[in-house]
């Protein structure tokens, strides 16, 4: 009975450090979230949390995380480097000019496989950075498997939102890929653009089964539509990108499948200090318009 409540204590002590760094993603950013979430691990989840036994739960992070501690250890990991990629290729899709006029627009994103919706943070820190959105509606569609992992990512969305002055709603799902496209593909509303963001999952084989219903899903969705892929530079991630921009048709490449790489300061656990490194990863940008089935009839008429 000591022992469990000792570790519920801990489970209660490591929560209340995210809810803090969680905070920290409010008031200054990003990087201060990443210092934060360093903070909590060195402050001793290092110790009850070793790095191969996180491989070996997680399968080198490619299965749902299951703890608050797993995901504290992901973000050490991984979470500078995944935002700096995405944060870089979204820049570059997007462009870097300011738009300072206010238009109203309803935007859909929707972030597959979204873990820590870390996709959905740097594009709210590009928004935050470079557009007006003062008449925007931002409606975001949070896809995850990890129950944990999905409740962190709603309140880090929620978090960053506040740093904008857009209207912001958030729709969290609790399945995996295959399980929203049969269950919630009329989930979306009538918006001026959807974007897709896929940061990190297209590697994974299952999600590479589901590409050819997921597109189309995406041909489904009418009205412009955005998607914006990014992972690590490995083979698979090539596959799964090259495999969904051939299934697509009638797309405008804003950026075709492509290397690069970015510099991040971040924290490495095998040698506990930190490190300045580049990133290498693989990314894509599609654009395309769907006509409604009404357009679709008259139009045949």
């Amino acid at each position: 009975m000591i022992a469990y409540n000792q570790a519920e204590k801990a489970v209660q002590s490591v929560t209340q450090h995210v809810v803090h760094a969680a905070d920290q993603l409010q008031l200054h950013g990003f990087d201060r979230y990443y210092n934060a979430m360093v903070g909590t691990y060195v402050s001793g989840i290092y110790k009850s949390l070793p790095y191969s036994t996180f491989a070996h739960l997680t399968n080198r992070a490619q299965t749902p995380l299951t703890s608050v501690e797993q995901a504290v250890m992901y973000t050490t990991l991984y979470g500078k480097s995944h935002f700096d990629r995405f944060n870089s290729v979204i820049a570059q899709i997007m462009g870097k000019n300011k738009r300072t006029e206010a238009v109203t627009r309803t935007i859909n994103i929707v972030d597959y496989g979204c873990g820590q919706a870390i996709a959905s943070l740097a594009l709210l820190s590009y928004l935050e950075k470079y557009v007006n959105c003062e008449s925007f509606t931002l409606n975001f569609h949070l896809i995850e498997p990890s129950q944990t992992t999905l409740n962190l990512a709603v309140l880090l969305v929620t978090k960053m939102s506040s740093r904008i002055a857009a209207n912001v709603t958030i729709h969290p799902y609790h399945k995996d890929l295959e399980c929203f496209l049969k269950e919630d593909s009329e989930v979306l509303g009538a918006a001026d653009y959807s974007m897709h963001l896929f940061s990190n999952v297209l590697d994974i084989a299952e999600v590479q089964q589901q590409i050819p219903r997921l597109c189309e899903y995406l041909h489904s969705i009418e009205g412009k539509q955005m998607v914006i892929a990014v992972g690590p530079q490995y083979s698979n991630n090539y596959q799964g990108l090259q495999q969904l921009k051939c299934s697509l048709s009638d797309v405008t490449v804003k950026q075709d499948v492509a290397d690069f790489s970015v510099e991040s300061e971040i924290y490495s656990v095998m040698r506990n200090h930190w490190k300045h490194e580049h990133s290498y990863g693989v990314m894509m940008g599609l654009c395309f318009k769907n006509i409604s089935t009404a357009s679709q009839t008259a139009f045949a008429a």
